[in-house]
């Protein structure tokens, strides 16, 4: 029997060592260091976080001098602190990162030309989270009108679109200081409205002066007007932006009677006056053009819309697509025919010529002939004129939730409503298209002026559509969500009543309706100019005729 001396002893022995093989201690060896790496990079990366973003409030005096306020390591309490001195009656209070870059100002502009002319900025529409896009060498400035708490993205209106763009995107420039040289603003002379818009907010050039139709606003002589939308007009930047922010048109100096460009809010759909005839002498004798061109570049009197009033017309009268429309966007498209992919694609819309590699990307066509025909058919009646384009299925509910739906109103229009929201990256695109087709009717008659009656639906997105004129009819289609949509008007009458009304308006359908009128044509082909209408309640309207 072993004492308990004995037993202590044993226990008190020295282990011996584990004996390692050097394979074995490398690895040790290795795991340690590893240990070790992984330890120093989270004390970088605590030491990184740990020092904090520093956002100086400031305010920009009137003589361009800058007041500092306060620094703060959080940019929504500096926002908070911005909206102070806002309420306290500072001049134009902003926020500044360290590098003395504009994050938020109360009176400023956002300049999208910050990119090559090949690159797109994107941005995601308020009123829906839709995509859109715009492009910085067309549409050079926008109305700044906030950034979120994350100072990542940036609100604002340009051509009638509120959108939420990245803030690494574009550049925030205070709108009365010495760098802001260029500014998108409106004049009047001779009775129009003139756009004056820049394609460059830091030159002092402007690329743009496009009439806008008559001056319908009781704008005055002699004087600047600010407007983001080219409806309500300010005569100051201030009361603009204090508006826009506030939701309210409230100070524009026509807030009772807003502006609409009627060449550009008529639809597609209303036929013109003229004729084959009209058209090629505008192209040849008007302007010069007396054969198609071979190559590219072209002789000074080739284009390739010579001899093409008729094919213009007969598209109209097959399909339904104004000719003098197709001719407008045609020549704005295509440099009256005379661009490169016009010559050698005989493309004359620039279908599929997206910016970053448009002659590579455009679609090729045997002749000038097909072109027109496949731009009325397949990208008119089966797309941007179609209230359920790429939709799932053809029932008014799914065809309006779909995003990829490209139908916004049937006419120009801006990056609110209308073609230009999804067909072009010129913000300015529909003005463009609609000044040609003004030009073309003044030469030829003004045959077209006033011919139909437009009106103007507001802020009323999903507003339902009848077969017939009364609410127990089936709906047709619902109007898209867009703040100003516009709709040809073919006729008055009485019909069920709506909100103590019984006055509705016999409508030009932008969509191609089935046999029975009681539903949108799926494979639409022929359009109809006496059964293709709809109806819609005079109840849901304003005081909005377009002049």
């Amino acid at each position: 029997m072993k004492t308990m001396t004995q037993i202590q002893k044993k226990n008190t022995k020295k282990r011996r060592k584990p004996n390692y093989t050097k394979r074995a201690k490398r690895l040790q060896k290795e795991l340690m260091l590893s240990i070790a790496l992984i330890f120093l990079t989270l004390l970088i990366c605590v030491k990184f976080q740990s020092s904090p973003n520093i956002y100086r409030v400031v305010v920009f005096e009137q003589n361009n001098e800058i007041k500092e306020i306060q620094y703060y390591n959080n940019f929504k309490t500096a926002k908070k602190q911005m909206q102070k001195q806002i309420e306290n009656g500072a001049y134009n209070p902003a926020v500044l990162n360290e590098d003395g870059k504009i994050l938020a100002i109360r009176y400023g502009i956002v300049n999208f030309r910050t990119k090559t002319c090949t690159e797109n900025t994107s941005y995601e529409i308020e009123r829906n989270g839709y995509s859109g896009y715009t492009n910085g060498c067309y549409g050079g400035d926008g109305a700044f009108l906030e950034t979120d708490n994350d100072a990542k993205k940036v609100k604002f209106k340009q051509s009638g679109v509120i959108g939420w763009a990245d803030i690494a995107d574009i550049e925030i420039q205070n709108a009365f200081a010495p760098e802001t040289a260029s500014i998108n603003h409106y004049t009047v002379k001779d009775n129009a409205i003139l756009h004056h818009g820049t394609t460059n907010p830091k030159e002092a050039e402007y690329a743009l002066m496009i009439n806008i139709g008559d001056n319908d606003a009781s704008l005055k002589a002699e004087t600047t007007y600010y407007s983001y939308d080219a409806h309500y007009f300010y005569t100051t930047f201030q009361s603009m932006i204090d508006d826009y922010r506030n939701q309210t048109y409230e100070n524009s100096i026509n807030k009772d009677a807003p502006h609409y460009n009627y060449y550009q809010y008529l639809t597609h759909r209303a036929k013109t006056s003229y004729v084959s005839k009209d058209l090629n002498w505008y192209i040849s004798t008007y302007l010069g053009y007396s054969s198609k061109p071979s190559s590219f570049p072209p002789n000074p009197s080739e284009s390739q819309l010579y001899d093409e009033g008729y094919t213009f017309i007969e598209t109209q009268n097959k399909y339904g697509i104004n000719a003098i429309m197709m001719l407008s966007l045609a020549i704005n498209e295509s440099g009256f025919g005379r661009s490169q992919i016009s010559i050698e694609k005989n493309n004359l819309f620039g279908h599929a010529a997206y910016d970053n590699a448009p002659n590579e990307s455009a679609n090729g066509y045997k002749d000038v002939a097909s072109s027109i025909q496949t731009h009325a058919q397949i990208f008119l009646n089966n797309g941007y004129l179609n209230p359920c384009d790429q939709a799932d299925s053809f029932s008014p509910s799914t065809c309006y939730n779909s995003e990829n739906n490209r139908y916004k109103g049937g006419y120009f229009g801006d990056k609110d409503s209308g073609m230009n929201v999804f067909y072009a990256s010129d913000p300015y695109w529909g003005e463009k298209a609609a000044k040609y087709y003004q030009d073309i009717d003044a030469l030829l008659g003004e045959k077209d002026k006033t011919r139909y009656t437009i009106k103007v639906l507001n802020n009323q997105a999903k507003t339902p559509v009848y077969g017939m004129p009364d609410t127990s009819g089936k709906v047709i289609f619902y109007t898209p969500d867009v703040e100003s949509y516009a709709l040809v008007i073919l006729d008055e009458l009485e019909g069920g009543e709506v909100n103590g009304n019984t006055k509705w308006y016999k409508v030009q359908s932008d969509g191609m309706l089935n046999p029975s009128a009681n539903a949108l044509n799926q494979e639409p082909q022929i359009y109809a100019y006496k059964t293709d209408v709809v109806y819609i309640p005079a109840a849901y309207f304003e005081n909005n005729d377009v002049k």
